[in-house]
This record gives C-alpha cells, sequence and structure tokens, in this order.
C-alpha cells in the first residue's frame, strides 16, 4: 500500500503541474518527462521531482529557472510539498498557521562582534514579550553559562531552546543597564504581527513608524493595524515609515487590507494588484481540479452546485474575475509618500504591498544588510508567485499557479526588489528608535535629518560583522519558516 500511494503522490505532482502550474505550458509531456524514474523514498524525493519540474521554465532576464533557489540550488524556490497535519481537514490550507498560534519563546538572536548575541526580534504575546524583553538586549549568559560565538555555545543555545523552560541573563547597552536575569517558560499563545508603532517627532513633523512582522490572518489582528492608522490620524501623521525587514508574507487578505489603510484616497475604487494564472486555468479548462472539493473550516462540502460539492474547477481564474480594486474606508489623509525598510528576508505578501502601491505614491525602499558581504547589493527575496494547496493523499502540494501583477502590469521582481539606499542592520538598536540606522537613512532621504546628524546619532557599532547566526533562527515559531504569498479564499464562476 505504501508503495502504491507513493506512485500515485509521484503521478500525481507531474499530472497536476501539466494543468495549474503556472509555467505548464513549457513542460514535457508524461512520457518524456517519466514520473516513474524516482525510486522509493518520501519528502526528498517527492521535492526532487518538484525540482526538477521547476528546472523548464527559464526567466529570460537571467537564463535560470523562474524558480532559481540561490540558497539551495538543487530545490525550487517557490514550489514544494509537506505532509498534511492532523489538525488539517483537507479545507484549502496553509503550509503556515495563519492564525499564529505559538507554543515556543517567541525570540531570535543575531550575533555581530565576537561574543556579542543581541535579541534580534521580539513576538508580541509571546513568553519573551509579555516577561519585557526587547530587541536591542545583548545575551550576557543563558542557564548561567557566558554567551559567547563559539560551536559549543550554539549547540548549547538549540538543546536550551528545545526545552520548556530557560532562563536568560540580558543587558541593555544603549541604556548601560547592568545585566537583568529573565525566566522563560514556553506557553501557547496567539502571535500579534504589529511588532510596534511610534510617532517620531522630527523638526516639528510627524512620522508614524510601524513594525510588522507577518501578514496573518484578518480574522480580528487587524484591530491593533485600524487602531494604529487611527491613532496617527488623530496625531497628524505626514509620512510613513513601515518596518518589513523580517516580514515573511503570510496571507493575501491581511496584506490587502494593509495597502488599502496606506494608499492615498484618491486610489479608492482603483486596481490594487491581479493574479495571473497560465492560460489553461484562465479558461477554466484545468480539469484535473474537480478532484479536489472545496471544504470549509469542518473539512466539509462548502457548498454545493447542482446538487454536487463545490470544487476547485468551479473557481474562476480568469485575469478579470482575479482583479482587486481598492476599498478605502480609513487612512491618512495628508500621506503622499511611504518608506519601507526591507532586507533579504523581505519576501511575499510585504513585496506584494509594495509594489500595489507604486502606481499611487511615491515608495522608497530602505535595504539593511543582514549579510557579510557588502559587495552584494540588498534586494528583497524575490516572490512574486502565489498558491493555494492541493491535497495528494496524506500531502499538501504547494506549485507555482499565479503571478500577482500591480495596476501597470509590473510583477517580474523574481529576483527581489532593489532598495533605493542600503544600510546595515544594527540589532543593537530597539524598534522604532530613532537611532535605528534604517529610519535614520529614511529621515535623511525626506531631509528632516541633515547627513552628519544621523551618522552621529546612529548606534551602529565600528567594524560591524556578523558572526555565523543561521542557528540562532532555528527556534520554531509561528513567524518563520517558508516565504509564503497564501491565497485562503476562491472566487467561483459566475453561473
Amino acid at each position: 500500500m505504501a508503495e502504491k500511494e507513493h506512485r500515485e503522490v509521484l503521478d500525481s505532482i507531474f499530472l497536476y503541474a501539466r494543468q495549474i502550474y503556472l509555467w505548464n505550458d513549457q513542460l514535457p509531456s508524461e512520457k518524456i518527462f517519466n514520473a516513474g524514474k524516482y525510486g522509493m523514498g518520501g519528502m526528498d524525493v517527492y521535492r526532487k521531482e518538484i525540482a526538477d519540474i521547476a528546472q523548464f521554465a527559464l526567466n529570460p532576464q537571467t537564463g535560470r529557472s523562474f524558480e532559481y533557489n540561490l540558497l539551495n540550488p538543487s530545490s525550487a524556490k517557490f514550489s514544494t510539498i509537506i505532509k498534511k497535519s492532523g489538525s488539517e481537514s483537507g479545507k484549502i490550507s496553509t503550509q503556515i498557521n495563519l492564525n499564529d498560534i505559538g507554543y515556543d519563546y517567541g525570540i531570535t538572536f543575531l550575533a555581530l562582534n565576537q561574543d556579542e548575541i543581541y535579541i534580534e526580534y521580539i513576538i508580541p504575546n509571546s513568553p519573551a514579550g509579555l516577561a519585557g524583553l526587547k530587541r536591542g538586549m545583548k545575551l550576557e549568559k543563558l542557564n548561567g553559562r557566558r554567551a559567547e560565538t563559539s560551536t559549543g555555545f550554539y549547540d548549547e543555545m538549540q538543546k536550551a531552546f528545545k526545552n520548556a523552560a530557560l532562563e536568560l541573563s540580558l543587558s541593555n547597552p544603549g541604556l548601560a543597564d547592568p545585566s537583568q536575569n529573565y525566566a522563560l517558560r514556553k506557553t501557547a499563545y496567539q502571535a500579534e504581527p504589529l511588532n510596534k508603532a511610534v510617532v517620531l517627532n522630527v523638526k516639528k513633523r510627524k512620522i508614524g513608524y510601524i513594525s510588522y512582522l507577518k501578514f496573518t490572518s484578518p480574522k480580528g489582528l487587524n484591530q491593533s493595524l485600524d487602531q494604529v492608522f487611527r491613532d496617527f490620524k488623530e496625531e497628524g501623521v505626514e509620512e510613513l515609515i513601515v518596518d518589513l525587514r523580517y516580514n515573511g508574507g503570510g496571507d493575501i487578505s491581511s496584506c490587502e487590507h494593509f495597502a488599502n489603510l496606506v494608499a492615498p484616497f484618491a486610489a479608492n475604487g482603483k486596481v490594487m494588484r491581479k493574479e495571473k494564472y497560465n492560460s489553461l486555468m484562465q479558461a477554466g479548462k484545468a480539469s484535473i481540479l474537480s478532484a479536489q472539493l472545496l471544504l470549509n473550516d469542518d473539512g466539509i462540502p462548502a457548498f454545493y452546485i447542482n446538487g454536487r460539492p463545490a470544487t476547485l474547477a468551479d473557481g474562476d481564474y480568469s485575469l478579470e474575475g482575479n482583479t482587486e480594486l481598492f476599498q478605502k474606508t480609513a487612512g491618512l489623509p495628508q500621506l503622499q509618500r511611504v518608506y519601507f525598510i526591507v532586507s533579504n528576508q523581505t519576501a511575499s505578501a510585504s513585496e506584494l504591498l509594495i509594489n500595489c502601491l507604486r502606481p499611487y505614491m511615491n515608495v522608497k525602499l530602505v535595504g539593511v544588510r543582514t549579510n557579510e558581504n557588502a559587495a552584494e547589493p540588498v534586494k528583497t527575496f524575490g516572490k512574486p508567485i502565489g498558491f493555494f494547496s492541493i491535497r495528494l493523499k496524506s500531502y499538501l502540494l504547494y506549485l507555482s499557479l499565479f503571478q500577482n501583477l500591480n495596476a501597470l502590469g509590473e510583477g517580474d521582481y523574481f529576483n527581489g526588489i532593489s532598495v533605493d539606499m542600503t544600510v546595515t542592520d544594527d540589532v543593537s538598536v530597539d524598534f522604532g528608535d530613532i537611532k535605528d540606522p534604517g529610519i535614520q537613512t529614511a529621515l535623511t532621504d525626506m531631509g528632516y535629518v541633515s547627513v552628519g546628524n544621523a551618522q552621529r546619532l546612529s548606534n551602529t557599532p565600528p567594524n560591524l560583522k556578523r558572526m555565523d547566526h543561521s542557528f540562532l533562527r532555528r527556534e520554531i515559531n509561528p513567524l518563520t519558516g517558508p516565504h509564503d504569498l497564501i491565497k485562503s479564499r476562491i472566487k467561483m464562476k459566475r453561473p
């Protein structure tokens, strides 16, 4: 039975790709591709097949696959497959929990200079957030051991964060605080994506600053964002800085909500974005989708059409049917430009937000460098692709299904969106602090802070060098993981 299911999954991956993959017209026939050539195995075999499928469609701008993965060339950059968890009843699902229910400490670290390890960010509502921990605090000790940039300490950190409790000794270098001890215990919590919101008063101008960690499901979580914009309006905010440097994407609906708050009122009723599927999907001829029932959150048919359960084949995948318009109900009346702080971790829904706004307002990007290669230009991650899940036995298949375009038909940022200005990410400074190099650069470009003053205020350590810190981000939490652009609702064909 296991071998039969394995073969069926292998065959199904290619059969679905032939009809619904965005670049399906560049795939060979079943006979030439021959999914039977893959042997027995698990996820590695399936992902190898997906990576092979992704090699056929080449980006004319680079000569490489649209899905070329710089960090792991042997895998596809966007398309993937995951094991379906027991909580997933088979509905249109996501590879992340869009409600962001976490069970962890909600903290990530980053190593800078030798033996200097700082908190990179804290997830609001997490144990670390409730304990008052903040970005910029320096790790002095972990469970009594002095922090150091060594393999032995890194190994101990990984083990410690798997436990149900840990003790941290932290200091705040900016305030010269003595070390304070914090005892944390893992608990279940609902993450709040709104990390921080403040009003900066510079030269009698009010600039709103928002740090947003992920575009989560809009079920109740946008209330805090709505309140922020109401407060900004009441304060008379005229400029806006949106910090997405660690935002890896999320739910498209949540992104649209954010875009409606930022866009000028003149954009109301105009095109926000378009989803472009392949020609077979647009024509409603992807018959293979009839095998995918459209289920609700309880895993039962969402509704019936002529007495039969609706399927994904009943969806409308035309360009016209998937064109979203701005619906302005709130916002900042005087806002004409927005600055985004981004990095190579800024992806998917974050990039979509930036791209949607560009046709309607002055949008500038401040890139913060998060790696050691000073010669490498800072770009966002590069993911104009979105998807919804396809159920294959006990797996969820995510193939690149549609490309997001803005009102001008722009959306070819497969290799990332270039930035206008570049600075070094300084995690010794908290979010929203005017000393943050990203904020300083935006204020300087706005004309409110002189370059010399920006350099004086910046708290960037001299000779800043990032140590290898990938191990420090391995704690699993709701705001880390794959770069996502999730479609959580399907529009149906008109009768």
